[in-house]
């Protein structure tokens, strides 16, 4: 179906698939497949990553948009905000749409469906002022069972360097990209924006406190500047008995920004 005021199209979705779900302590409402890729909390936390400072920061664009869960929560905390989002799976993106309505942020979210490899993607290079995403997190190995959640969770045809140069070229210049990735795949992302983008900050995500090395990194940086990495303290997510600690909590329940950003 089509929304006649914004022309956003909702694709069908069967109602028995679908779960209802509340992030932001009830302000983004979210459906997502009961069974296949779901939101966590690593969309939530770079949502939380994003400020606007000025007009110039304004024009968002989350590459691998999913349900919508990044994009909608930088819609609900930051007013000015204008998303755009992609997504390549055809399930993912009738919920993505749906969501848009859902939350009543179709006149500042609008879903695309395509492929970053497609160049008929209606998306013109350079024309955001900042680009975030969610990248597969995984090169290879066991496959999911589950399609849509290998799809979502594993490299296929658009491996992190192509995610990551996707970014680049749809960011304008001196705008800003910011990812979520695994730690142990800092390296690499690192070396794939060095002298294409700087004034990187890195800002681990730790699961406890007294954990040997952190599980996902923010990485955020510039394009076409040259200035230094800054290496922040992060955020620890659980107590000992694996609780949210309550900094966290309140995070993860308040359309607030990440401390330090």
């Amino acid at each position: 179906m089509v929304n006649a005021a914004t022309r956003i199209e909702v694709p069908d979705f069967p109602e028995e698939r679908i779960s209802h779900d509340f992030l932001l302590g009830g302000s983004v409402v979210l459906k997502q497949p009961v069974d296949g890729y779901r939101a966590a909390v690593d969309a939530v936390l770079l949502a939380a990553s994003v400020s606007i400072n000025s007009r110039r920061d304004e024009k968002i664009l989350d590459v691998g948009a999913a349900v919508g869960t990044a994009g909608l929560c930088v819609a609900r905390r930051l007013e000015t905000a204008k998303v755009t989002g992609v997504e390549l799976q055809d399930d993912l993106y009738a919920l993505f749409c749906r969501n848009v309505m859902e939350n009543d942020l179709a006149e500042r979210v609008t879903p695309i469906h395509g492929d970053i490899n497609d160049g008929s993607l209606p998306l013109v290079a350079e024309s955001f002022d900042q680009v975030i995403s969610n990248p597969p997190y995984y090169a290879g190995g066991t496959r999911p069972s589950n399609e849509s959640r290998a799809k979502a969770h594993q490299e296929g045809t658009a491996d992190l360097k192509d995610w990551i140069a996707f970014c680049l070229k749809m960011v304008r210049q001196k705008g800003r990209i910011t990812l979520v990735h695994r730690a142990d795949h800092l390296d690499r992302i690192i070396g794939l924006l060095h002298g294409r983008a700087g004034d990187m900050t890195v800002y681990p995500i730790w699961s406890k406190a007294d954990a040997e090395a952190p599980l996902r990194v923010i990485v955020s940086a510039r394009k076409g500047v040259a200035s230094p990495l800054t290496m922040r303290r992060g955020i620890v997510l659980h107590d000992e008995g694996g609780a949210y600690l309550p900094q966290t909590d309140t995070l993860l329940r308040n359309p607030m920004a990440l401390p330090g950003f």
